[in-house]
């Protein structure tokens, strides 16, 4: 949920012309991370998305999926934050986009990679402070449970390492 958003906003801080993509019906999931709000309008969704232009796109719909299209053959980078063989599904993976735009910089965020034996699976900053064994590190020690980092600590780290990646 998180990590792309992060990539995306490392970028455009930077200064790129970053736009966002959210899905339709309904857009970005932190559109819903309430409270906190200023003036109704989610500070998590705010902070995420801050210096991007944005548009709601149904990639289930034909229309949806021309103007994703248009979009990729003049873009610099593609950020995608879906399960392994989301894009391909639409039809907008890696090889069928780098064929009407061979420069592009694709960077692929998900929770387990691309490949091994978790590839297929969703992630999510709390499954992977879970497994990684950080929240065993965490919290108040002695003989009281494991506590989940207070930030989305692996969403953050993950989306500026996957900015690093675009710039190299």
């Amino acid at each position: 949920i998180m990590a792309g958003p992060v990539c995306g906003l490392m970028l455009a801080d930077m200064g790129a012309d970053v736009i966002k993509v959210e899905k339709s019906p309904g857009g970005d999931d932190s559109r819903r991370f309430l409270p906190p709000a200023i003036r109704g309008e989610p500070a998590a969704f705010m902070m995420m998305n801050r210096n991007k232009r944005g548009l709601a796109l149904d990639l289930k719909n034909k229309d949806g999926l021309a103007v994703a299209r248009r979009l990729i053959r003049s873009a610099d980078a593609v950020i995608e934050n879906y399960r392994k063989g989301t894009m391909e599904k639409f039809g907008l993976g890696y090889e069928t986009c780098a064929k009407d735009n061979p420069g592009l910089v694709w960077c692929e965020l998900s929770g387990f990679g691309r490949t091994g034996p978790y590839a297929e699976r969703g992630g999510f900053d709390l499954i992977a402070q879970g497994m990684s064994g950080l929240m065993s590190i965490t919290g108040e020690g002695g003989d009281r449970p494991p506590m989940k980092v207070g930030a989305p600590l692996t969403d953050i780290t993950a989306g500026i390492l996957g900015a690093m990646g675009v710039l190299a």
